[in-house]
Order: structure tokens, then C-alpha cells, then sequence
């Protein structure tokens, strides 16, 4: 391995291990207050559909990218680069559905506070936004990725930019599938 792509590597590690330990962090939070919360379950039917929606997105776009990683490794380059546009395309369709779940939580919130039943749906805003975010910032990082696959940057023997964004995809996909997990396993 270079030099530039183990250091590359080593600060991604780094990288995700802060934001698991934020991610941990935010669902013991979540589960404390949840429960010291004398209020009673979440009904299923109340929980955004889009948030459910969403989580096929995530899991889309995770497999693009592993599907664009093994392209390039192949040096198949109009598959890679396909591949990488139905990622992009699919994480900007994830942020809809988010966008509206996140409006869904707010509302659900706005109402909780007028019965005082639960404070829950702030928490689990913020926690979605919070990922939501994060997500931007990967598409951020994708859009770079894509910018030098049209330049043909990638090929079979350099190509771990694809490798780390392809990772980071994966890591955002199981935040979520956890976190959405959680959320619903403690309604």
C-alpha cells in the first residue's frame, strides 16, 4: 500500500471511529430519555413513512457505490462512472424523503408539546438531521469522486478515493439502519 493511500486510509478509520462515538452517544441519549420518559409508546402508524423509504434509498446507494468499487477495480470505467452517477442521483433522492420525514418529526414534536405527552420527536430530529447532514457531506465527497471519474483520475491500480467514499456510504448505511432500528424497536 502507498504511502498516500495508508495515510488517507488511517485518517478515514479516525474519522469514522469520532463519529461512532457521537453516534453511540446520541442513541444512549436517546434511550435515557426515552427511558425516563413517563410517556407512553410511540404508535407505529405515527412514525414518517418516508423515514422507512428512505432506508431503501441508503441501501441503494450503498450498493452503487460497492458496485461502482468493483467496476473500477476491473478497470470497467463506463460502469464504474455509471454506477457513481445512480449513487449520486439515489443519495439526492435518500435527502428527499429525509427532508419530508424530518418536517414529519417536527410536526409530530410541535403536537407532542401541546398534549406534553413526549419530547421524544425532538431528540429523534436531531438525530436525523444530524445524519441528514452527514449525508451532504458524503454527497459532497461523492461529487468529487464523480468530478475526477469523468476525468478518468481512477483506474484498476489507483482508485482508493472510490474505496473511502464507497466506505463512508456503507458506514452512513448502517448508522442509519441502527439508529432507525432503535427508534423503532423503543416506540
Amino acid at each position: 500500500m502507498r504511502r498516500d493511500e495508508y495515510q488517507a486510509k488511517f485518517g478515514f478509520y479516525l474519522f469514522t471511529a469520532s463519529l461512532t462515538a457521537f453516534f453511540l452517544s446520541g442513541m444512549v441519549a436517546y434511550g435515557i430519555i426515552r427511558i425516563a420518559s413517563k410517556a407512553p409508546a410511540i404508535p407505529l402508524n405515527t412514525f414518517p413513512p418516508s423515514l422507512l423509504l428512505s432506508t431503501l434509498c441508503m441501501f441503494l446507494v450503498s450498493f452503487a457505490m460497492h458496485k461502482a468499487v468493483v467496476n473500477v477495480r476491473r478497470e470497467r470505467q463506463v460502469p464504474f462512472r455509471r454506477w457513481l452517477y445512480s449513487a449520486a442521483a439515489l443519495s439526492l433522492v435518500f435527502l428527499g424523503f429525509q427532508t419530508v420525514g424530518l418536517h414529519a418529526l417536527l410536526e409530530l414534536h410541535m403536537a407532542a408539546l401541546e398534549d406534553g405527552t413526549t419530547k421524544q420527536f425532538a431528540l429523534m430530529f436531531f438525530l436525523v438531521l444530524v445524519h441528514a447532514l452527514h449525508v451532504v457531506g458524503g454527497m459532497s465527497f461523492l461529487s468529487g469522486v464523480v468530478m475526477r471519474a469523468r476525468r478518468h483520475y481512477y483506474d484498476h491500480e489507483k482508485h482508493w478515493g472510490v474505496d473511502i467514499c464507497a466506505m463512508y456510504w456503507h458506514f452512513l448505511d448502517v448508522v442509519w439502519i441502527v439508529m432507525l432500528g432503535i427508534f423503532l424497536l423503543s416506540r
